[in-house]
């Protein structure tokens, strides 16, 4: 897997911030206008800054992050960003690779009000890499995935199961 569309299994657009030459985060979709779209909304809720790129270079970047995680089940360390609602996003990251846990504890965990934690959800500066796809219902269920869609959150967390020997998980 040494390409975004070999991990995701279809093709997608990517759009990245950087700050000094630093990645501090990325959005996809399925064409570049609704990447562009969704970056200007992270760059938003976040009151960031930086150079909106795009390059074979970057996506090799994000593709060899993406295998961390998802297959060698490495933690990603968070940039030295204030995200808002950074709390969620650490304790997100705390859940261990192949394994989930409900949008309830996750609010309960970083002290978040449910309503806030979704929308900072929706807003992922790093998607994957801070693994929203390890979120499910109380209910044991998948709820969407922000923009990639359900069936994506679902390759995502069985992909991690895959790569732990674990049985997955009845979706």
């Amino acid at each position: 897997m040494n390409s975004l569309k070999e991990i995701l299994g279809r093709r997608v657009f990517v759009k990245f911030l950087l700050q000094n030459n630093d990645v501090i985060a990325y959005a996809w979709h399925y064409t570049k206008e609704r990447a562009l779209n969704h970056m200007r909304r992270i760059m938003d809720y976040h009151l960031l800054e930086g150079k909106i790129s795009s390059s074979r270079n970057l996506e090799e970047w994000l593709a060899k992050r993406l295998r961390e995680v998802l297959i060698d089940g490495k933690r990603f360390r968070l940039p030295e960003i204030e995200y808002k609602n950074r709390r969620v996003y650490i304790e997100l990251t705390k859940v261990p690779h192949g394994e989930t846990i409900t949008y309830g504890e996750l609010s309960k965990r970083a002290g978040i009000r449910y309503p806030e934690m979704l929308v900072t959800l929706m807003r992922n500066p790093l998607q994957v890499l801070i693994p929203c796809h390890r979120l499910l219902t109380k209910r044991g269920t998948l709820m969407g995935f922000y923009p990639l869609g359900k069936e994506v959150k679902k390759q995502l967390l069985e992909m991690e199961m895959k790569s732990n020997k674990v049985d997955p998980i009845e979706m």
